[in-house]
């Protein structure tokens, strides 16, 4: 029989070592800010039905959904979000009481272009926070300042978060002409700005509407020397009602980060996120150090009718939140970080011909808070030694006849290689004083 080669899927990636324990990390520290912020835990699952997942997103988004159908014929679909799953949710279950502040850490599915040099995979880790039923601009506020918070707990505080308003967007795309069927086209030529730059970008929309409309759109987006400056060069050429509230929305936000220090907030006109469902504000983080990744690494917005639309009738739930993309952050903090960790066990005991009690001692430890691993090889102590050298852990912990008999363990510090003999009831004390 000949010998099947089994290759992983395409766009997709193992996560193991390392990367798994960086990842792990991350998600800890953003689940610490979410919470410290107010938002609670949700999970919805990945498959739901078809009809829930194609309802919205646009058919750039449509093109990379991945379908299937279950043994009953059901047409179902693996998210490509987690807002389409959460106005589901929420249209789903009428006992939900708001402000409703939600968080979410999980896998999403795009059957799209891949660039793993830029943490674009198939198969990626949204980490979503959402608030629902607030509709003034003090929501978005609080999501600025979370997202500053948590990039400074992550180590990476040099951001730029830029903003922009898709009402006030619309308002720019009435006063340079663009006909209402070709808006939502022209929104997702320029959501590819990041991708293609601003030639692509301009390529593609002459590819669909005239070059004087064209022009007078680049001219109508460009941000002026800085946000008071370009939030009145706006004022001066929005004339539409939906213009002129999405710019008031702007103004807003801007005020709020000024009075919170966030002096890394920019108004950015050009800003379009491509999804259909969004309504106002408009959200992408971005490092200030362009070498390490061009791509934002958090976006997302205001969605107000999308709930809504899901519940039906003319009901309007507001809503706004973003998406952390934890490839990407992971990506980022591998070259930020000096040393990363191969393995979280913080003692590794070798048994020398005590592998009974060693087993016993082990789990006792664990019990009181300790991460313990043990050598079952029964190899030399020098292989044992080598091995929890290779692997990062900061001790072991020798237990011989001669050690078991005075209730002691031989604990050796494998970056001083200092070793002292330690009582069995005094080990985990020592270790978290000595770690600290």
């Amino acid at each position: 029989m000949a010998k099947q080669e089994f290759k992983i899927a395409k766009g997709v990636k193992d996560w193991y070592g390392q990367d798994a324990i960086l990842r792990n990390e991350i998600k800890d520290i953003l689940r610490k800010v979410f919470e410290r912020y107010g938002y609670a835990p949700i999970e919805t699952p990945v498959i739901e039905r078809a009809k829930t997942i194609k309802f919205k997103g646009g058919q750039e988004i449509q093109k990379e959904i991945f379908t299937l159908k279950d043994q009953g014929r059901r047409e179902l679909a693996l998210r490509f979000d987690q807002t389409l799953p959460l106005a589901r949710f929420v249209a789903s279950n009428k006992d939900i009481k708001f402000p409703f502040k939600r968080y979410v850490i999980g896998e999403v599915f795009r059957d799209g272009p891949t660039q793993p040099e830029q943490g674009r995979y198939r198969v990626f880790t949204q980490c979503d926070v959402d608030i629902l039923g607030v509709e003034n601009m003090t929501a978005e506020a609080e999501l600025l300042a979370l997202a500053a918070d948590t990039f400074k707990e992550l180590g990476l505080g040099n951001i730029i978060i830029k903003i922009n308003n898709r009402k006030l967007l619309d308002g720019i795309l009435d006063y340079v002409d663009v006909q209402n069927n070709k808006k939502f086209k022209t929104i997702i030529a320029l959501d590819k700005k990041d991708k293609i730059g601003n030639k692509g970008v301009k390529k593609e929309l002459l590819s669909f509407i005239s070059k004087k409309i064209v022009d007078k759109l680049i001219s109508a987006i460009t941000k002026a020397k800085n946000n008071n400056e370009t939030y009145k060069k706006l004022t001066k050429i929005i004339s539409s009602k939906k213009g002129k509230q999405g710019l008031n929305e702007i103004k807003q936000v801007l005020d709020y980060s000024k009075s919170m220090g966030l002096d890394f907030v920019e108004f950015d006109p050009s800003l379009a996120r491509g999804l259909d469902y969004y309504t106002g504000t408009t959200i992408e983080v971005f490092l200030k150090n362009k070498s390490v990744v061009k791509s934002a690494v958090l976006a997302g917005g205001r969605f107000d009718n999308l709930i809504g639309d899901f519940i039906g009738g003319k009901k309007e739930i507001p809503a706004v939140g973003f998406s952390f993309g934890l490839e990407r952050l992971a990506m980022i903090l591998r070259d930020y970080k000096k040393a990363l960790k191969l393995s979280n066990t913080e003692l590794y005991l070798i048994p020398i011909n005590t592998t009974n009690k060693c087993l016993k001692i082990a789990h006792s430890l664990r019990n009181q808070g300790l991460n313990t691993d043990m050598d079952f090889k029964t190899r030399k102590i020098g292989q044992a030694i080598n091995y929890a050298s290779s692997l990062g852990i900061p001790y072991v912990g020798i237990l011989g006849e001669d050690e078991l008999k005075e209730d002691l363990i031989t604990i050796k510090n494998l970056k001083t290689r200092e070793q002292k003999k330690i009582k069995i009831n005094n080990v985990c004390k020592y270790l978290k004083k000595n770690s600290t």
